[in-house]
């Protein structure tokens, strides 16, 4: 019983490898098109600029205080988001969606 299950879960992971559609990388968008302004906004002047990279800085230093205070929840969530928030350009353009 144990060998057919791990020969169908083997057989379904195969198919589901085969049939997966391509994935296009997000990017962004060009001059004039639909959105550019906002992301223009947003993620070149606000994530990229100083904003980001203070607001980053500032959570992982925040991160840094709740975990010497024991918090390690509230510790691991601001670190993470520091990160998070430093590499979001990467992050963006690195995101696949199905289209």
């Amino acid at each position: 019983m144990h060998k057919r299950k791990l020969l169908l879960m083997t057989i379904v992971a195969i198919i589901v490898t085969l049939a997966a559609s391509h994935a296009m990388a997000l990017v962004a968008p060009a001059a004039g098109s639909f959105g550019f302004e906002a992301y223009d906004f947003f993620i070149n002047k606000i994530l990229k600029g100083p904003f980001g990279a203070i607001a980053g800085i500032l959570a992982i230093i925040t991160g840094v205080v709740v975990m010497i205070q024991q918090k390690m929840v509230p510790a691991v969530l601001c670190i993470l988001g520091g990160v998070l928030v430093i590499n979001s350009d990467k992050i963006v353009t690195s995101l696949g969606m199905i289209i």
